[in-house]
């Protein structure tokens, strides 16, 4: 079992070193594979290092909301055993469901519209379900891989004698979102972080990147702020991982 106080920690990185022997903006192994869950019309169980999470999507028929009668919905949810995340922060959860909602709707990967039966009438739903199977760091980019993977993988649903059921269409993907979580400790710039790293962080910032120039949607943590001059660099290192990231989506 690892032990190892935030100091400690910041006086490895310091030295450009770090406590699992990874260089600052090394990505620990991923791994992974596409619908372990029979039941679900989509899934992807992935893991990077020691975080493990499981993503399962459904569909099911919903009234379009008044403000978007043309659209179809979708609903993202973070589920876990509370063992395994001992020390959640309060709202935690809600927070991370909630950026990945985001980056999916503001990237425009899924066209909503497409998901309208009849509008103002029907509409199919999009269920987003994210399990933690174990935590060890890094969750947003784990979770945003698995979400990614499972819905490129997915078909589109159609009703039958009123019944839904799948069709041999695949979902009309128009963008890929791919989220890189970037962490500052004690000036240095780090991607990765596990469950001991985290609590060391000055601040992270998980951005959401549609190729190397063009940025989504994002989310800061942390009290540190971010100096002005330092955030185009901090976009560029980005830039740069979400290429690496993107490979795993082709594997």
């Amino acid at each position: 079992m690892r032990i190892a106080s935030p100091e400690l920690i910041r006086d490895i990185i310091s030295k450009d070193e770090r406590i699992d022997s990874r260089k600052l903006l090394e990505y620990r192994e991923i791994g992974g594979g596409l619908n372990p869950i029979s039941k679900a019309e989509g899934s992807c169980y992935l893991s990077i290092g020691e975080t493990k999470v499981i993503v399962g999507i459904k569909f099911g028929l919903m009234k379009p909301y008044p403000d978007t009668p043309e659209e179809g919905g979708l609903m993202v949810s973070l589920n876990y055993v509370p063992i395994i995340w001992k020390d959640l922060p309060k709202n935690k959860d809600i927070e991370i469901s909630r950026v990945l909602d985001r980056s999916i709707r503001e990237s425009k990967m899924l066209d909503l519209k497409e998901f309208c039966i009849t509008p103002e009438e029907q509409a199919f739903q999009i269920f987003i379900d994210c399990y933690i199977l174990n935590y060890d760091g890094n969750l947003l980019d784990a979770l945003n891989l698995a979400t990614i993977k499972a819905l490129l993988n997915m078909k589109m649903p159609k009703v039958e004698n009123d019944k839904l059921v799948i069709s041999d269409k695949k979902i009309n993907i128009l963008s890929i979102p791919v989220m890189v979580t970037l962490s500052g400790i004690d000036n240095k710039y780090i991607v990765d972080l596990n469950s001991l790293e985290e609590k060391a962080a000055d601040f992270s910032i998980s951005i959401s990147y549609l190729d190397e120039k063009t940025v989504c949607a994002m989310q800061k943590t942390g009290i540190a702020g971010i100096p002005m001059k330092e955030i185009e660099k901090i976009f560029e290192i980005g830039a740069e991982k979400q290429k690496e990231l993107r490979k795993v989506l082709e594997r």
